[in-house]
């Protein structure tokens, strides 16, 4: 009964800490240095509430009920914390934090109460309970990704805790009534003078390492499998997997008849070794995943198989390193074993000892990261446990110190001289079908030969890369993903920062929330504004940027540019100017964190920054996405912003959705000035739009068909994040978004009277020009269905039956479907 409450009490624990990171995550912002102080917060409240609740158990009548009440606490706090966290977005905003704390330090309490309440050979216990509690912990992982946010949302989530603290508490109660006849454990050599602080010191060290080990692990991770939430869940389901392995192997017969501190020391080395034994596996990774992952189906169950491979991935990583470190808290628990009088209090120490080094290491991964990148962290890390198990290992065994330098002077020349990654292999985003199919490493490291690495950033918040592929393309990479290009992505860049302003040709202020390449914020910057605002998340993307200089216009020497680094939700929240125009171009939102950007909340707090008159326009992917996604987004959107249209970009799977709360004011004489400016044509013609007609052709959809693909149903909220948990579903199925292109207004005489172009025409008194069907039919023969097509050729031969431009274009059209 006790390892059944203690694996309850790890599933909910984990639990909890997801959903704590997610929510406040949300309220301050998702920037590397805040989730690192939301994790560090709940660290330290695990450090201190089993440092200070160790001896509570030990003083208790009944240490089992002991914890039953602990349990009782946590989930009472889980009940409480959707209300804490309401208080927080107030005036309040210390009420997260400290709910975390709270919450961590009575979850603290949990495994010194166990320990003192299992009794019998301390490391065989502990080991037992605490790989119990890392099991449940890594279901509680995947769970709550997988099963419990989706289905329920964050508030609810608590609860679910809350229900298995609960049933942790039943169990336990169980177990205090069931009568005790084993006969009295074995009583252990109590702890020497200095046995004790050398567990602590080293626990603390091996901690530290850990959360060092998990920032590299992570971002690696992201780079090989993507960035989605699923993929972190996986990493650190894998990782927790590894520690209850490592716990029910030190509460094995195997480790318990040698010294617990040459235990502790082998095992240090033994860490730093796996740990140096993987790096030569780290860049083929992306191959082996490729070659691991075979041809599934478009069903839930063929999904799931896909996650299962990438989990198998994971575990191929991390999984001895893990092994090692969870090894060596049952035997420091050993060695820093007393009297069984005050066990819990030994117990809760030496896991003070590792949550308070976790914390540090959480802190310390996060700003070593930029300067070490992740192949240097890991490197580093694995020089700690080096020095620290030899130092162990010298003092324990005096006359194995030759072999003991000797093994710490190869380790430390493995992390120095090893050869380095190349970054190509493992940057380039082989997870989205970019490499070619190779039947060996050789193969695919062939591949990317002739690719060339021009910047490479791990920073604090993502991998930034940008890698020129021949033939003037350059790519600039996040997380592995190509969020943008000089190839077809300059249309959309340009669109981002052009179409809004040449739709309300009077705004003087624009806020564009990402960076990218530079060229949304070129494009806007030649219009007239009189200020352009940018937020911009990670550093490294705008330093990557300059290797675009040549197509962006250089919009960072223009005043008028200011740009902030910073969450683009927290920079909404607080006070700050109004605008004319926001455009929001993120990435995609498969990627963990980027949904929120298409939350109702999210677009709430952007409408309250517009000016009155203001246009929202947001970018969006057709491709990897599917009809129902798309519709979960568009509803979101006119949740706030009631008046939208529909855009296509041309040569992309890219739509722009513009909305505004009043109907939008169309001058086509400012629109048509707006377009003349020699700075603008010249602009949009880089993506052959010559005519102020071919930019009113993208309009696929108006007001009336954007409301029809919406549809009546839910919308992708903060505490309901549906977006997050069905993108990456889409993503892995390869989808493409049908509804638009069955519903483009352009295909059909009656909806097409109600587009902007049948306005601008009636209002100038001509119909379209010969160079504007030429032009039209340039563009956007890709992005429109063949009755749109059919449509405007029929039109041109009906007023120009001798236009032999018209031919010829019929002919590319039809090629080009």
């Amino acid at each position: 009964m006790l390892l059944l409450a203690s694996w309850l009490s790890g599933c909910a624990g984990l639990m909890y800490e997801i959903l704590w990171a997610k929510r406040l995550g949300l309220l301050f912002g998702s920037a590397a240095v805040a989730q690192a102080a939301v994790l560090a917060a709940f660290l330290g409240g695990l450090a201190a509430g089993s440092f200070r609740l160790g001896p509570r158990a030990d003083a208790a009548a009944s240490p089992t009920r002991f914890f039953a009440r602990l349990e009782w606490v946590v989930a009472a706090l889980g009940l409480l914390a959707p209300l804490l966290l309401r208080l927080a977005e107030g005036p309040w905003r210390w009420a997260g934090p400290a709910g975390v704390f709270a919450h961590a330090f009575v979850m603290g309490g949990a495994i010194p109460a166990l320990a003192r309440a299992a009794g019998g050979e301390t490391q065989r216990s502990v080991g037992r309970l605490y790989a119990a509690n890392a099991a449940g912990a890594a279901f509680g992982c995947l769970a709550a990704t997988f099963l419990v946010v989706p289905a329920l949302g964050l508030e609810k989530g608590f609860a679910v805790g809350a229900l298995l603290n609960l049933l942790a508490a039943v169990a336990a109660t169980l177990a205090a009534a069931a009568p005790v006849t084993a006969a009295a454990p074995p009583r252990e050599r109590a702890a020497e003078a200095d046995d004790w602080p050398l567990a602590l010191v080293v626990m603390f060290v091996s901690g530290a390492a850990a959360l060092v080990y998990e920032t590299a692990w992570t971002r690696l991770l992201a780079l090989v499998l993507g960035s989605s939430v699923h993929s972190f869940a996986e990493m650190l389901a894998a990782l927790i997997l590894g520690l209850a392995v490592g716990g029910a192997f030190a509460a094995s017969g195997a480790l318990r008849r040698p010294a617990p501190a040459l235990v502790l020391g082998v095992t240090g080395l033994a860490t730093a070794a796996a740990v140096l034994a993987t790096l030569p596996l780290c860049p083929r990774l992306p191959y082996l995943f490729l070659k691991l992952r075979p041809g599934f189906g478009a069903g839930e169950a063929s999904f799931l198989a896909y996650e299962a491979v990438k989990f198998a991935t994971c575990a191929l990583l991390l999984l001895a390193p893990a092994v090692a470190l969870g090894v060596s808290l049952p035997v420091a628990a050993r060695l820093a074993a007393g009297d069984e009088g005050d066990r819990g209090g030994r117990v809760g120490s030496v896991l003070a000892a590792n949550a308070f080094g976790n914390a540090l290491g959480a802190a310390a991964g996060v700003w070593l990261l930029p300067r070490l990148g992740v192949e240097g962290l890991l490197r580093a890390g694995a020089s700690v446990h080096l020095l620290a198990g030899a130092a162990v290992l010298w003092r324990a065994r005096p006359a194995a110190r030759a072999w003991t330098g000797a093994a710490l002077a190869a380790g430390l020349a493995v992390c120095a001289f090893a050869p380095r990654w190349d970054s190509r292999l493992v940057s380039r985003g082989a997870f989205r079908g970019t490499a070619k199919p190779a039947a060996t490493f050789a193969d695919f490291a062939a591949d990317a030969a002739p690719m060339k690495t021009l910047f490479h950033r791990d920073d604090r918040e993502a991998t930034v890369g940008v890698i020129d592929y021949g033939g003037g393309k350059l790519a600039l990479h996040v997380n592995g993903k190509a969020d943008a290009s000089t190839g077809t992505d300059m249309g959309t860049q340009i669109l981002m920062g052009s179409l809004p302003l040449l739709l309300k040709p009077d705004a003087r202020s624009m806020l564009l929330i990402g960076w990218g390449s530079g060229v949304s914020a070129g494009s806007a910057l030649r219009h007239p504004l009189g200020n352009l605002d940018a937020v911009e998340l990670t550093p490294a993307v705008i330093e990557g940027s300059r290797h675009f200089d040549r197509v962006n216009g250089l919009p960072t020497t223009d005043p008028r540019l200011t740009i902030f680094v910073e969450d683009a939700k927290s920079y909404l929240l607080r006070p700050g100017p109004l605008y004319d125009v926001i455009a929001s171009e993120p990435s995609n939102p498969w990627m963990a964190g980027v949904a929120d950007l298409f939350s109702v909340e999210f677009y709430a707090r952007a409408r309250r920054r517009l000016r009155p008159g203001g246009l929202f326009v947001q970018w969006f992917h057709l491709y990897e996405m599917d009809d129902a996604g798309f519709a979960l987004v568009l509803r979101t959107f006119r949740a706030v912003f009631p008046r939208v249209t529909v855009w296509r970009v041309p040569f992309t799977g890219d739509a722009l959705l513009i909305g505004s709360v009043e109907p939008l004011p169309f001058d086509h004489d400012a629109f048509e000035r707006a377009f003349l400016r020699p700075e603008v044509w010249n602009d949009l013609a880089r993506v052959d739009i010559g005519a102020p007609t071919t930019v009113l052709s993208l309009q696929a959809a108006g007001e009336e068909t954007a409301a029809a693909l919406a549809g009546e149903g839910p919308v992708n909220s903060e505490l309901r994040p549906f977006l997050e948990h069905a993108a990456p579903r889409a993503f892995f199925r390869k989808s493409v978004v049908r509804a638009l292109s069955l519903a483009d207004d352009r295909g059909d005489p009656e909806r097409r009277r109600g587009l902007l172009l049948e306005r601008y025409l009636a209002a100038r008194g001509r119909p379209l020009q010969p160079r504007e069907f030429k032009d039209w039919a340039g563009v956007g023969h890709p992005s429109a269905e063949a009755a749109g097509v059919e449509l405007m050729l029929r039109e041109w031969a009906r007023l120009y039956p001798r236009d032999a431009a018209r031919e010829t274009a019929a002919v590319l059209i039809r090629r080009g479907w």
